[in-house]
């Protein structure tokens, strides 16, 4: 309010002083007060009725203008109200408001035709579009910092989405692993115990010992309900188990490159962690062949043995030289998991090789 009292006395104060240097100009009457003070109230509803002050603000100026009353600061206020609006967002209310100041005077100005006149008309159209033009590169400017915005901020969600999304995913994963694994070791735990427990009482021996056995063959059965029932609710949609060693010849026909399957030994049904290690570990062999050794041909021996089983990778692409990344600690890892050994290193034909021999 203190800034619309302060515009309002130097809108009031330089009309009274122009008169000095235009004496011609319509003297300052009960009409001219009245509309030199609806410009300069029309702009303390500036922040709340843009639309509102400009359209006081407007017809007050085009009418002081029209009716020859000097030119003074009065231009102010609808130069302020213009630019607003167009700053604002409201261009085609802005652009018509500019328009209007422009429109009305030099309407009068033809119907009046003067020199004076006319260079006022074209003085106050100038002024007009020095405060539309500048708006428009404000409203532009600001138009494209929300937009710079408002990308970031959908980038950044689409980031944090895609992330809990992989989170939730690799939860899953580790919980569907758990189940497979641990379930089918319980079960065993569980079947071992009673029969144990049948042939420690027939047999006739200690009693304690059969009520032990008989204790872990309730414990498991127990432990086997609890994890099913936590961890069983993963499968709704009917998954299909988890990749194994019979899984490797389409594992392998995805790689993109010849790589031949040999199987020694006599070929059995692996315990499932062991199982799934030799999958995964011939699924990141391979994927590191394919990204670092620049290989041509790759072979997967999988060789069955009395309590063990050995998977073997090698490809004849740069061997020891070609970059590695985490994927060897990986597989180092999940393979001491299971009680088992990896080794990699150069093979004799030249290219890469790795090993993992597993107990099974």
């Amino acid at each position: 309010m203190a800034l619309v009292c302060g515009m309002a006395a130097a809108v009031f104060f330089s009309t009274v002083m122009a008169y000095g240097n235009q004496p011609d100009a319509r003297p300052l009457d009960l009409l001219g007060c009245t509309l030199l003070g609806a410009m300069t109230l029309g702009v303390a509803w500036l922040q709340e009725r843009p639309l509102v002050t400009l359209a006081v603000c407007a017809g007050a100026g085009a009418a002081v203008f029209v009716l020859g009353y000097a030119l003074s600061l009065w231009a102010v206020p609808p130069l302020i109200a213009v630019f607003s609006a167009i700053a604002a967002g409201r261009r085609l209310a802005g652009w018509a408001g500019a328009a209007f100041l422009v429109a009305v005077p030099g309407a009068a100005a033809v119907v009046r035709w003067d020199a004076d006149v006319a260079i006022a008309v074209l003085v106050w159209a100038l002024l007009v579009l020095a405060a539309a033009q500048p708006a428009e590169v404000s409203r532009a400017r600001r138009a494209y910092t929300e937009e710079v915005e408002r990308r970031a901020a959908d980038a950044e969600r689409t980031r944090e989405k895609e992330a809990l999304r992989r989170a939730q995913e690799e939860r899953l994963r580790v919980a569907r692993e758990l189940h497979d694994v641990t379930s089918h070791t319980v079960s065993v735990i569980a079947l071992h115990a009673a029969v144990a427990a049948e042939a420690v009482t027939r047999a006739g021996g200690p009693p304690e010992a059969a009520a032990a056995l008989q204790v872990i063959r309730t414990s498991s059965r127990q432990a086997m309900a609890e994890m099913k029932a936590a961890l069983g609710v993963l499968r709704p949609d009917g998954r299909q188990p988890l990749p194994g060693s019979a899984q490797l010849p389409a594992l392998l026909r995805t790689v993109g490159l010849p790589v031949r399957l040999d199987v020694e030994g006599e070929q059995r049904t692996l315990p499932p962690a062991a199982d799934l290690t030799v999958y995964r570990v011939v699924q990141e062999a391979l994927t590191n062949t394919i990204r670092h050794a620049d290989a041509t041909t790759a072979a997967v021996t999988l060789t069955y043995e009395t309590g063990a089983v050995t998977v073997r990778v090698d490809d004849d692409g740069r061997g020891s030289e070609a970059p590695r990344g985490h994927g060897l600690t990986g597989m180092a890892e999940r393979v001491a998991a299971v009680g088992g050994l990896l080794t990699t290193g150069t093979a004799p034909s030249g290219g890469f090789r790795v090993t993992a021999r597993l107990p099974a």
